[in-house]
């Protein structure tokens, strides 16, 4: 743009947006929503990758070039490649970038030197919770955070990404130029309406009570089993009540077999992997989420906060970022059964704190996590790392 400190912006802004590879991850799915949502704005994003094409997710490429996006690949293999530099150098000078972007380690690493001899400046974004790291991993997350701390800023998706970086790389202090943005999604499927009858019965089991909705992958840090242990306090109190499992993965075969230990075939539902979200959520009763660790700032909460759900989530990681507890949902202690019985009993009781919650939960989602609002927040952050007035 070549304009002055303090000018006034009146040409766009041109940024490249640099990730690691397009490879299925929350990062890069995130590119999509994004890219689209700078279309009604006056910000231009070309989309590069630094590794080879072949590194690239098919699925992720068909969610990409279904919303229109163009990208390229580097062929970049490793941080010592020794025309990493170079080529990411020559990037940048031919496409007379206004910001450059980064995502990711291996991106962000790269950006900040190349931005540096090109006056270009850099904008790096984590996506993850830090933790523990050993070898060429707890090396290469090192030399990212080093480079994001010296670049205009760094920006972590939720206050607990933030502490946790803080925690293993800067305890003394946090870096002036680190900030808390949270992401966007695509909200404008997940709007707030009736339930279908037929899928709520669906979930339940072809019971008529009430539905919870546990919406995550089987893994482990999901807290699946803690739902499952839970729920025979939750039936103390309302007989009815179901829990549906909304996912599907490896533990499967463990889950079902707490069930049947447990005794509770009736009462807990496998509903599978969902292609149908929206109405999920608008069929349930309650959005589950007992999470015990490792949650940076979970989509379906999102989701089903713009869907105007009312939630109960565990207060780990990113999670208390989206759920104001006790205004957009309720929150308990990871890994608490009685916890997590207390705050699906207290919703399931309250039908006018279920609508108020869901209600404020939807408004919030609208202003705070949508595409829109992100790049919002993103193109306000570009000026001011360019020395323009927003």
């Amino acid at each position: 743009m070549g304009q002055a400190e303090g000018a006034e912006v009146t040409t766009g802004i041109s940024a490249l947006v640099l990730i690691d590879a397009f490879r299925m991850g929350g990062a890069e799915t995130l590119l999509a929503p994004m890219i689209v949502a700078s279309r009604d704005t006056d910000v231009t994003m070309d989309v590069v990758s630094i590794s080879p094409a072949e590194w690239n997710s098919e699925k992720t490429m068909t969610i990409l070039a279904e919303a229109g996006i163009a990208t390229r690949s580097l062929g970049i293999r490793r941080l010592l490649d020794p025309v990493a530099l170079p080529r990411l150098v020559s990037t940048l000078r031919k496409g007379h970038y206004d910001v450059v972007h980064a995502h990711l380690e291996m991106a962000m690493t790269l950006a900040v030197p190349a931005a540096a001899l090109t006056a270009t400046p850099a904008v790096c974004t984590f996506h993850h919770v830090a933790r523990p790291l050993e070898g060429r991993a707890a090396w290469r997350e090192r030399l990212a955070v080093e480079a994001a701390t010296r670049s205009r800023r760094a920006l972590f998706v939720s206050e607990a990404s933030r502490r946790s970086f803080q925690e293993v790389y800067r305890p003394a202090r946090m870096p002036g130029n680190w900030e808390v943005m949270h992401n966007g999604i695509d909200i404008s499927n997940y709007a707030p309406g009736e339930g279908n009858p037929r899928l709520h019965g669906e979930l339940a089991g072809g019971t008529a009570g009430p539905v919870v909705v546990l919406p995550a992958a089987f893994r482990d840090f999901k807290g699946i089993p803690v739902a499952i242990r839970a729920w025979s306090a939750v039936l103390e109190q309302f007989p009815n009540a179901v829990l549906a499992l909304a996912g599907g993965g490896e533990l499967e075969s463990e889950l079902r077999q707490l069930v049947a230990d447990l005794e509770l075939g009736d009462a807990v539902t496998f509903a599978g992997v969902r292609t149908d979200m929206p109405d999920v959520y608008r069929a349930a009763d309650v959005v589950l989420l007992p999470s015990t660790h490792g949650e940076n700032l979970p989509t379906v909460l999102i989701e089903a906060s713009a869907t105007g759900c009312a939630i109960a989530a565990s207060r780990v990681g990113g999670i208390p970022d989206i759920v104001l507890d006790g205004t957009t949902g309720l929150l308990f202690e990871p890994g608490s059964i009685q916890g997590l019985a207390d705050a699906v009993c207290r919703l399931l009781g309250d039908v006018d704190l279920r609508r108020r919650m869901g209600s404020a939960a939807s408004d919030r989602a609208r202003t705070e996590f949508s595409a829109s609002a992100w790049l919002g927040r993103l193109r306000t952050t570009y000026l001011e790392a360019m020395g323009a007035r927003p």
